[in-house]
């Protein structure tokens, strides 16, 4: 599932891009976000969740293999309306005990190897479980003036990244409980407050987000230097 209806509010020198749909080396962020599922052999289908009226679906259908992938125009206000409005397109298709793995539309350097690792970490796990990574910087948390609070031990925080992986009930219970959807920022902090612990696996900081109009810098060089690596090895 990759919910692709957002717009990219800190993107670009107006605020208002549409980050997912930018150039990356010849192709769209959401093009190289959706390739490694649909090339995967453990991915059954792709579902994209796209705003109405947004155009990137002509693209996606032109240049993407259309056997596994499906293309809904159900976007809703914040990201947990839009992976909820996803889940309910998919009818009985699914069943309440598959997996669902949801990841971001702009995050376009996911792998196959992480796409395993997370699969083989979560395994039968019934909490599910996501990509992450631990912390490596100090971290300081701040008052309200932005004056140091408290300096925080590190070795217990991880920053999120997706796929995230759950089961379909347990994901669409969660998404569909009385939550302030504005409150959501993924998948599993909705999955918590269910009283469930979704596990943490360790992931790769290439796995970045597109957010900032700098990141697709980043980005294309680390897709440069794993083509240099490609040639190399051979």
């Amino acid at each position: 599932m990759i919910p692709a209806a957002g717009k990219g509010t800190r993107f670009g020198s107006q605020g208002n891009a549409v980050k997912q749909h930018e150039d990356l080396l010849g192709k769209s962020v959401l093009q190289r976000s959706i390739e490694p599922f649909l090339e995967h052999k453990k991915i059954n289908g792709v579902v994209v969740v796209l705003s109405d009226g947004d155009t990137g679906a002509e693209n996606l259908t032109e240049s993407l293999d259309q056997s596994k992938l499906t293309i809904v125009s159900l976007g809703g206000k914040t990201r947990a309306e839009t992976v909820l409005n996803g889940i309910r397109s998919l009818g009985g298709e699914v069943r309440d005990v598959d997996w669902i793995l949801v990841h971001d539309a702009a995050r376009p350097l996911i792998t196959a190897e992480l796409i395993d690792r997370l699969i083989d970490g979560v395994g039968n796990y019934s909490d599910g479980g996501l990509l992450a990574c631990r912390l490596v910087d100090t971290i300081k948390q701040s008052d309200d003036r932005d004056h140091i609070f408290s300096t925080v031990d590190r070795k217990k925080f991880w920053s999120a990244q997706t796929p995230q992986m759950f089961r379909r009930a347990t994901l669409e219970e969660a998404l569909e409980g009385k939550n302030n959807f504005e409150e959501i920022t993924d998948e599993s902090s909705a999955v918590e407050r269910l009283g469930m612990k979704p596990r943490l696996i360790q992931s790769e900081a290439d796995n970045f987000k597109i957010t900032y109009e700098r990141d697709l810098d980043r980005a294309q060089l680390v897709l440069e230097q794993r083509s240099f690596r490609k040639v190399a090895d051979k």
